[in-house]
This record gives structure tokens, C-alpha cells and sequence, in this order.
């Protein structure tokens, strides 16, 4: 397994521990949906610059620019209140959503042009993700334990979309 795929299959795993973590967290009656929304985007930021100073060599920016991208989104949720009003949670989320989406959308891009069949996979992620983004941005509308729960479960399953990747690549790989 090559150096790249691997980070990518760590980082995948990582963001899926993550999401079954805020998924229990409602259980043990934490529900500071400001604190545990930074902390998320924190990690998933830090996470994609781990991957991509690991991985300098294989040329692949989409890690450098979700990090950023989660920079910017802690820039925003630090601004603005996200607590009082589930309207401002759900602006912030989908800004980030439309961020990450435009990521994506490069990344597919960029293995189309080397002709790597990943792309497909790549843009059926996306559109999943998208769309997944879209509902849980719809659903942030209740008291905080649920919101803590649409971001866990919307978190969960970005992990499993990005997992997706990595093991196809290595299936491919292997073959």
C-alpha cells in the first residue's frame, strides 16, 4: 500500500471514531454544540494537514486545501454565535459544506486528468456528500442533543464516504 493511500485510510478511520464519538456524546448529557462543533472541524482540519505534509510528495493539494478550508470555518464559527441559533449552525455548516464539495470536486479532477478511474468513485462521493450535508444542514432545527447528533451522524458517514477511497484504491492496487 503506498504511502498516500495509507494516510488516507488513517485519516478516514480517524474521522470515523470521530463521528461515533459525537454521535455518544448526547448520552452522557454534553451538549455544548459550539464547543463540540470546533472541536470537530479542529480535528478534521488537522487531520487533512497531517495527510498532506505526510504525503508531500505525491503533489495531491486537496489535503492543504481542507485544511484551510477548516480554518476558515473556525475563523467563522468563532464569530458568530452558533449556540443561541440553530440558523446560524446550519449557515456555518453549509459554508463549509460548499467549501469541502469544491475540494472534492478538484480532487475528482485532478484524477480524471491522470486518467486514474478513482475519479468516478470520487464524484459519487461527492454527490453523497452533498447530498448528506444538505439534510443534515435541513435537520439542525431541535434542541442541542439532536443537533449534536445530526453533526455526529453527518460526520460519521463523511468518515465512511472518505473510507471508501482508500479501500478502493488498494482492492485496485492489489489486483
Amino acid at each position: 500500500m503506498e504511502r498516500r493511500t495509507l494516510m488516507e485510510l488513517i485519516v478516514s478511520i480517524c474521522l470515523v471514531i470521530i463521528g461515533i464519538i459525537t454521535v455518544i456524546l448526547p448520552i452522557f448529557d454534553f451538549s455544548n454544540v459550539k464547543l463540540i462543533f470546533i472541536v470537530i472541524i479542529a480535528l478534521y482540519g488537522l487531520l487533512h494537514f497531517i495527510k498532506y505534509f505526510m504525503t508531500l510528495k505525491s503533489k495531491d493539494y486537496s489535503s492543504l486545501y481542507t485544511g484551510i478550508a477548516s480554518i476558515f470555518e473556525l475563523a467563522l464559527v468563532c464569530f458568530i454565535d452558533i449556540s443561541d441559533s440553530p440558523w446560524n449552525l446550519a449557515v456555518s455548516l453549509f459554508i463549509w459544506i460548499i467549501l469541502i464539495s469544491l475540494i472534492k470536486l478538484k480532487e475528482s479532477d485532478y484524477y480524471n486528468d491522470r486518467k486514474n478511474k478513482l475519479w468516478k468513485l470520487n464524484i459519487i462521493n461527492l454527490i453523497l456528500f452533498i447530498i448528506v450535508g444538505i439534510l443534515a444542514t435541513i435537520n439542525l432545527y431541535c434542541t442541542n442533543d439532536v443537533q449534536i447528533l445530526v453533526l455526529g451522524f453527518f460526520f460519521l458517514i463523511n468518515g465512511i464516504l472518505e473510507l471508501m477511497d482508500p479501500l478502493v484504491a488498494y482492492l485496485i492496487e492489489k489486483k
